[in-house]
C-alpha cells in the first residue's frame, strides 16, 4: 500500500465518520433530540468513528422512548403485513 493510498483511506474514513455524525444528528433533530456531544472523531481501525458523548438522564430516557416507539411501530407493521 502506498502512502497516498493510506492517506486517501484515512480521509475516506474521516468523511464516513463526518457523514454518519451529520446524518444521525439530523435524524435525531427530526425527533426533537439533540445529543450535545455528538461528533465525528478520528478513524478507529481504518473505519469512520462517531462519538455520541454524554447527555442528561432525561434526554437518554427520551431517546429510549423514541426508539421503543419506533420498534413497536415496526413490529405492529410486520404483524399486520403477515395477516
Amino acid at each position: 500500500m502506498t502512502r497516498g493510498t493510506t492517506k486517501n483511506t484515512h480521509r475516506d474514513a474521516e468523511l464516513a465518520g463526518e457523514t454518519a455524525a451529520s446524518n444521525l444528528a439530523a435524524a435525531l433533530a427530526r425527533l426533537g433530540i439533540v445529543l450535545p456531544s455528538l461528533r465525528s472523531s478520528s478513524p478507529v481501525n481504518g473505519q469512520g468513528f462517531v462519538e455520541l458523548g454524554g447527555c442528561s438522564a432525561a434526554l437518554a430516557a427520551q431517546l429510549a422512548e423514541r426508539i421503543n416507539d419506533a420498534t413497536s411501530a415496526q413490529e405492529a407493521s410486520r404483524v399486520g403485513a403477515e395477516r
